[in-house]
């Protein structure tokens, strides 16, 4: 198998998402145009934020694509200039109003699905404590939510909630975590 040979693309934004079409010529010579969505070379983060006492804070938020509630990982966007860790740890203190004096743990990064343009990458944060208010977007209605990490794990195995891959990246962390919890 190769690689396709890419002929153009063309974008367009709609609402605040970016459709880009990308023409490509395929091994067999024939030409097909496919519909991908986020801007290329976008970065977004999200973070398995971590309690003192064992807790998960979630957002908890109506998602319009499967038109329901979510227990989300607090993320979004990384902003021109800035570092991924940087932008963790202002997407968790604006969505939720928790911080960490200690360092992100970098998980690693992955792709929703095989048609879009964004990178995710995915953090843990231990020891986070309530700071301060919540400072959200005006398309943002968050609850803020602790749950146990048992629940954090059958949420990500049972589709309530849209980054399980990031509770997967971190599972072996998790369960060392929840151990600690209930010893």
């Amino acid at each position: 198998m190769q690689r396709w040979k890419k002929k153009g693309e063309t974008t367009q934004k709609v609402g605040y998402k970016w459709i880009v079409h990308k023409e490509f010529v395929m091994p067999d010579a024939a030409e097909e145009i496919f519909t991908t969505w986020g801007r290329p070379g976008t970065q977004n983060i999200a973070t398995i934020a971590i309690t003192e006492d064992g807790k998960v804070v979630v957002a908890h938020q109506f998602r319009p694509g499967p038109e329901r509630m979510f227990y989300e990982l607090p993320g979004g966007g990384v902003e021109e200039g800035e570092g991924l860790a940087e932008a963790a740890a202002r997407e968790l203190l604006e969505e939720t109003g928790y911080s960490s004096d200690e360092q992100f743990e970098y998980l690693g990064a992955a792709f929703r699905d095989a048609y879009t343009n964004e990178t995710n990458n995915y953090f843990l944060a231990r020891n986070c404590k309530l700071r301060g208010m919540q400072k959200l977007d005006a398309t943002e209605h968050v609850a803020v939510q602790l749950i146990s990490i048992g629940q954090l794990i059958a949420n990500a195995k049972t589709a309530k909630m849209s980054d399980s891959v990031g509770v997967l990246m971190a599972y072996d962390q998790l369960k060392k975590l929840q151990e600690k919890v209930h010893a």
